[in-house]
């Protein structure tokens, strides 16, 4: 594992100088009620009213993530098989949370939505497993000339010797300026568990610090809430691999469902739909209209989970899965106060898949 590296003062001041004249993400302090302010100013409340149901978007899986002027939020849980990989856009600003196992499906994915040459502004790695951060690689591909701006990640010690590539390659653009590297431990480098990073478009993203005391890959993800412009019109929650132990930590000791509040339009599966990624008590606390899953075809985990889809169906939640549906896209629109829409790239919703089966964990029984 490369050492730690923390960006200078000058460098932070820098970055936040170069946040200003772009215009792109601004990390603010997180975690107070109340209004947004501007770069560095508090998230809002984190509650929504009840929003308009979801409209059909013919259009929501077309186009490309490149246009500075499109206010729409769009989010893009793209096909990367088994894996997880989010891209979000919004007025220009690129999110990507994790990057998949296979940094050259990652890599088309990007290049067919016109991102080639392009600046990721912020990257969030959100726990150290392959399927998740490998595929970030082609990022740091020099042939891709690819800017990335800000990197979070936790930093845990790893065996992976793609991970420590990986970091190797994170450390060389920090050394020459071009990228600031956070630790979610501490996302915002000083000492709140929040770090909300407003887009171009007036869409804010939340950075939660994992639980500090977990042990495993999975526990320690990290928690990501997106919250559009309009807080009453999208909202959706990801925490990577999150399991029972950090579905409880997130609820009891973090208090994410106070601050930065967890009521969510679009909840992304724990775990690739894993039985142990989606509980009733993260039902309870997100309160979905939709979820959607990403995983691949033909996997060996029995995913979607037998249990899962059943929780899911006695509540009346349907569901996308990128193994059946591709890449699934939602887009909230900016200024015409439509509803948000949810559109995957073919089939229909809360498919069952011929991998499909019931867990045998202990904690998965009594579902």
């Amino acid at each position: 594992m490369p050492p730690r590296v923390a960006a200078p003062a000058f460098f932070r001041l820098v970055a936040l100088s170069l946040l200003a004249s772009w215009g792109a993400a601004a990390c603010g302090r997180g975690g107070e009620r109340g209004t947004a302010g501007g770069a560095w100013g508090g998230p809002p409340a984190g509650e929504r009213t009840t929003p308009p149901a979801p409209r059909p978007h013919p259009a929501a899986a077309r186009g490309t993530a490149t246009s500075p002027d499109d206010s729409a939020l769009v989010v893009r849980v793209l096909d990367v098989g088994q894996g997880d990989a989010t891209l979000v856009t919004d007025g220009g600003s690129r999110v990507l949370v994790d990057g998949g196992a296979d940094p050259r499906r990652l890599g088309v994915l990007l290049d067919s939505l016109g991102l080639r040459g392009e600046t990721i502004d912020v990257v969030v790695v959100t726990h150290a497993h392959l399927d998740h951060y490998r595929g970030l690689q082609t990022l740091f591909d020099s042939r891709r000339a690819t800017r990335v701006r800000f990197v979070f990640e936790n930093r845990d010690v790893s065996p992976n010797v793609t991970l420590a590539e990986l970091r190797d390659s994170i450390a060389a653009r920090v050394r020459r300026g071009e990228t600031v590297w956070r630790d979610t431990d501490d996302p915002c480098g000083d000492g709140r568990p929040v770090c909300t990073v407003t887009l171009r478009g007036g869409a804010r993203l939340h950075v939660l610090r994992p639980d500090p005391r977990a042990r495993t890959p999975n526990e320690r993800s990290t928690p990501v809430k997106l919250v559009a412009a309009d807080s009453t019109r999208f909202a959706m929650w990801l925490a990577g691999d999150a399991e029972r132990g950090a579905i409880g930590w997130i609820d009891r000791g973090a208090d994410y469902d106070r601050r930065p509040g967890m009521d969510v339009h679009v909840l992304k599966a724990g775990h690739h739909g894993s039985c142990d990624g989606t509980t009733s008590r993260l039902l309870d606390l997100v309160s979905p209209q939709w979820v959607v899953v990403s995983l691949g075809a033909d996997n060996d985990y029995g995913h979607v989970h037998a249990q899962t889809k059943r929780l899911l169906r006695a509540r009346g939640i349907p569901w996308y899965r990128t193994d059946l549906n591709g890449t699934i896209t939602i887009r909230a629109p900016g200024a015409d106060g439509a509803p948000y829409a949810i559109e995957p790239q073919r089939g229909a919703p809360s498919l069952d898949g011929p991998t499909d089966r019931r867990s045998g964990q202990a904690e998965c029984r009594r579902m």
